[in-house]
């Protein structure tokens, strides 16, 4: 039950700060079609930005949870659909940019779940070493 309610809390989070960067960036997007280096800037600062958020929700999502999970694609996903859905709503028609822009926004949410994983499994693993030699200290101490 307390994995379910963080993962809720997890959930809700993401998926709010996910779109509120999305409604903050999608101004900056008209300009890329200026030029090439415009849009090649604008297409990797949007991707840190992805890159950014999937990787620290995952890391910290993993870093505690009791038993290894898959859920942390879930939240991946729940990252990916508010951005994926306001460029295919609000950008009518669907252009070069937004293609760009959407393959941006995968390679970052998939490359940001890879290593949030891989670091959240690392700092769980220091996480539970840590406990159980404040778990042994205190034992000693009591004992």
């Amino acid at each position: 039950m307390q994995d379910k309610a963080r993962f809720f809390a997890y959930a809700t989070w993401v998926t709010t700060i996910s779109l509120g960067i999305i409604i903050f960036t999608h101004h900056f997007f008209q300009f890329m079609s200026e030029s090439w280096l415009i849009m090649v800037l604008t297409a990797l600062s949007f991707g840190f930005l992805y890159f950014n958020i999937t990787y620290a929700a995952i890391k910290r999502y993993i870093r505690k949870v009791p038993a290894p999970t898959k859920m942390h694609i879930a939240l991946a996903i729940l990252i990916f659909i508010p951005p994926s859905g306001w460029l295919v709503i609000m950008d009518q028609p669907f252009n070069q940019n937004d293609v760009v822009l959407m393959i941006v926004l995968i390679l970052s949410s998939v490359s940001g779940t890879i290593y949030g994983n891989k670091s959240g499994i690392k700092a769980r693993y220091e996480y539970v070493q840590k406990l159980k030699q404040y778990q042994k200290e205190i034992s000693e101490k009591n004992g």
